[in-house]
């Protein structure tokens, strides 16, 4: 976690640290959806696509990332 102060104090979690490498290109192992793969998310029945968003996948290697540092904070 990279803890950045300004006026107001703010914690940033550095998510391309460990998700940057991991593209939309990376076949099987890919975090990030592609234009063209289909989520799980409908829209009025019709299958939405990732649009190189995270996919399930890049959602737990994120989730896992924050998870410590939003413990920390709550407990501060």
């Amino acid at each position: 976690m990279t803890k950045v102060t300004t006026d107001n104090e703010a914690d940033f979690v550095d998510l391309y640290a460990t998700t940057g490498n991991n593209t939309a290109c990376d076949g099987a192992d890919r975090g990030i959806g592609g234009v063209l793969e289909e989520s799980k998310l409908e829209l009025l029945g019709t299958q939405i696509p990732w649009y190189a968003h995270p996919n399930e996948q890049g959602r737990d290697i994120q989730a896992q990332q924050v998870a410590t540092p939003i413990e920390t904070v709550i407990n501060r």
